[in-house]
């Protein structure tokens, strides 16, 4: 009987210890938190009124958190059941009834009581299990990313209906998730497996470092190709004798051909002269045909330079074209004769398409 009695005063003791604790938890809200809990309750009144109970539920839920009241509580638990949450509803009847109790409100206590009664046959219920092998250390369940007490293993416990996910995760392992949809009435059973462990991430291999002797020759250098793009094939080099243009060819002939030229009338003003010898041995000769081959002599002798001349620049420029132009590149070259009182000559101009 005195175990008994003393079990007895230490619940009492624990009891007023809670209501002091809520009491100094009220008296230090202050004067300005009070009045807007009000304001906030009297607006979820209104949208009550109005029918929007969706809107009012969150209005009381603040009112509560500022200002907790058994009113308020009541009122809230109604928003819960006509928005379908029917759990959520028939926690806050129970938890509205027993701090009614606590304070001396018989009335409310009663009605909340019976309405929390009223709601249980409706109830969605929902049992976790944890298998043993899942009992690995860090090891989180979630509700609703609600954490889950592991110790409620196998309890039923009431959920809104609607989509439920639950979730397991510990260290190292594998998450495990599930979704099931709850219904009225419904009673359902979500068994938490053992976590498979998560794969250890491969580690990077690191090239081995080879020691070189001090007498040892150095490593040969080897150049590593670009990964932009293939490289460029080397231009093959022309064959002999071939050449991509034929400008070359035609400059050097038109020389070629000047030099005969030039060979033509060297050989005709040597015979003119030797005709006008013939005809006038001495220095001054007054006969129409010695002065006419003597004439012819030297205007073969002058057409002979100039064609040596021209001929001999052609070929030289020929020449100097034939390795100035690679292969598949083009030119254009022009050749003018230059002559005046005092030289002449053969001017080669154009442009080279390199």
């Amino acid at each position: 009987m005195l175990r008994r009695t003393g079990h007895w005063a230490c619940a009492c003791a624990c009891l007023l210890g809670a209501l002091s604790a809520v009491h100094l938890a009220r008296a230090q809200v202050s004067a300005q938190e009070k009045a807007a809990a009000e304001a906030v309750f009297e607006e979820g009144m209104r949208l009550i009124k109005q029918g929007n109970f969706a809107d009012a539920c969150p209005k009381f839920e603040l009112s509560q958190r500022v200002e907790p009241a058994v009113g308020t509580m009541l009122y809230l638990a109604e928003c819960y059941e006509k928005t379908n949450r029917t759990a959520s509803s028939w926690a806050m009847f129970r938890e509205a009834a027993s701090l009614a109790e606590t304070s001396g409100q018989s009335e409310r206590m009663k009605t909340a009581q019976a309405r929390a009664a009223r709601l249980e046959p409706r109830l969605a219920w929902l049992t976790i299990e944890v298998t043993k092998d899942a009992l690995v250390p860090g090891l989180q369940i979630r509700k609703n990313s609600v954490l889950v007490s592991t110790e409620l293993s196998g309890t039923p416990t009431p959920v809104d209906p609607g989509d439920v996910v639950v979730d397991a995760s510990a260290p190292g392992r594998l998450p495990f998730s599930t979704k099931l949809k709850a219904t009225a009435k419904a009673r359902v059973v979500v068994t938490i497996p053992a976590l498979l462990a998560a794969p250890e991430a491969a580690p990077v291999p690191v090239p081995p470092v080879v020691a070189h002797e001090e007498s040892a020759q150095p490593a040969a250098i080897v150049p590593v190709a670009h990964t932009a793009g293939p490289a460029p094939a080397p231009s093959p080099a022309p064959a002999p004798g071939e050449h991509a243009s034929l400008v070359p060819w035609v400059v050097g002939g038109v020389g070629v051909a000047a030099l005969g030229v030039s060979s033509y009338f060297g050989f005709k003003a040597i015979k003119n002269a030797n005709d006008a010898r013939e005809i006038c041995p001495k220095s001054i000769c007054n006969n129409e045909q010695g002065m006419s081959a003597a004439n012819d002599a030297h205007s073969a002798a002058k057409i002979s330079n100039i064609s040596f001349v021209l001929g001999a620049a052609a070929v030289a420029t020929g020449v100097v074209l034939y390795f100035a132009l690679p292969d598949k590149h083009g030119a254009q070259v022009g050749m003018l004769p230059l002559v005046d009182q005092s030289s002449i000559g053969l001017a080669v101009r154009g442009r080279l398409e390199l």
